[in-house]
């Protein structure tokens, strides 16, 4: 729904004002990579998933060399107001660009997507752009598995969601797809249920099927299901600081570990540990998408199923349903949604607002639409080994 934000703020920018688009995200900010827009332009991509007008970017402005450039290129087009469309780290940047522009006559107004679902302000902002379109797709992937697991009658798909963070996307599809079973990471945090404790759920719940007659099925797991297991995460906290530092290997890394989390790391196959150990994100955490948990779940599920009953053959397949829908086009809600939310956007920074969020509490005649303050929503968090301000995440609870 990126698009329809974009060409909202064209809409408005179509009475007097130029609008220009920034090429490749904040890394085009700092190198002054900026294209005027016209309302053609922009209509041509009305209700088109994906973000490809602009191309995104993951580039941190932190530095005090970075704001100077910023503060060059707000000057060299003259700019009045700047729009950042992004999740939470894209929305802590506006604030701190909007306190680095407070000088410049610059306003600095952010727009709230992720599908992840984890940024919102009730009742505000209830919801984030993109969160609803992505579950529907990934709904609609799941109900053919389902589908064909009771056609074929055979395979235990472990399916993993994106969703690294919170488990809003898993919560969302399993209460639209009503799988097997699923595992939603707060709660497992909340209840301190350890990986192994899962895998014990997962396989029980396989041989109860089996004993009634039903040899496969649908499992969903979250993107985030390592980080929400209290002994997975410890080891990943130790790791993430670790690696802040240096580089390891999946051998020399086990010298700087505790005895138990020694234990754990080395119970992983070495495809798990590797990739543990792999580059961190922007953010200095594992990168979990890249981490084959789903395969990971099977292995384990396979082991545990073997010493609890040796006769019995586990056939599965693993799924990763992330990518596919961070792009797909918009349903009708977001398409609404983020029409309404560029309109919001963009009259908060023609009226002099500036280090707000747009916010809107539904798409109806009703619907109110705000400016959130983005400090009121900051938080510290652990980045690089250290602890830095940061929009808090919104968490199932």
């Amino acid at each position: 729904g990126g698009h329809n934000v974009v060409l909202a703020l064209a809409e408005l920018c179509n009475q007097g004002h130029t609008l220009f688009g920034i090429n490749g995200g904040p890394g085009g900010l700092l190198r002054g990579d900026l294209t005027e827009l016209s309302l053609n332009t922009c209509q041509e991509y009305l209700n088109r998933g994906g973000f490809d007008l602009l191309k995104t970017d993951r580039t941190k402005i932190k530095t005090t060399e970075q704001f100077d450039q910023v503060r060059h290129v707000v000057r060299d087009f003259q700019l009045t107001g700047l729009i950042i469309i992004g999740g939470d780290d894209s929305n802590t940047n506006a604030v701190l660009l909007a306190n680095a522009l407070v000088h410049e006559n610059c306003t600095v107004v952010g727009v709230p997507k992720t599908i992840d679902g984890d940024l919102t302000s009730p009742p505000y902002l209830p919801v984030s752009f993109g969160f609803r379109s992505a579950c529907d797709m990934y709904s609609t992937m799941v109900t053919a598995l389902i589908r064909d697991t009771r056609s074929s009658q055979k395979y235990w798909h472990i399916v993993k969601l994106m969703g690294r963070s919170a488990s809003h996307i898993t919560l969302q599809v399993a209460n639209q797809t009503q799988p097997d079973l699923y595992f939603i990471g707060e709660y497992l945090a909340r209840d301190k249920v350890t990986l192994s404790a899962v895998i014990d759920t997962i396989t029980d719940h396989i041989l109860t099927s089996n004993k009634e007659g039903q040899n496969y099925g649908v499992i969903l797991i979250p993107e985030g299901l390592l980080e929400w297991t209290p002994d997975v995460k410890q080891l990943i906290l130790t790791l993430n600081n670790l690696l802040s530092e240096t580089s390891y290997d999946a051998t020399t890394i086990q010298e700087q570990l505790s005895g138990v989390e020694r234990d754990l790391f080395q119970s992983f196959p070495l495809y798990i540990q590797n990739q543990l150990l792999m580059d961190r994100d922007s953010h200095g955490n594992v990168q979990l998408s890249r981490i084959e948990t789903e395969r990971l779940v099977i292995e384990m599920c396979q082991a545990r199923l073997a010493q609890k009953d040796p006769n019995y053959h586990f056939h599965s397949l693993p799924h990763f349903y992330g990518y596919e829908g961070r792009c797909c086009d918009p349903n009708a809600f977001d398409a609404a949604f983020c029409l309404q939310l560029g309109y919001i956007a963009g009259q908060l920074a023609l009226q002099g607002y500036t280090g707000y969020m747009a916010a809107c509490d539904g798409v109806t005649k009703e619907s109110k639409c705000y400016g959130v303050p983005i400090a009121s929503l900051l938080n510290m968090e652990q980045r690089h080994g250290k602890k830095s301000p940061v929009i808090e995440k919104t968490i199932v609870t």
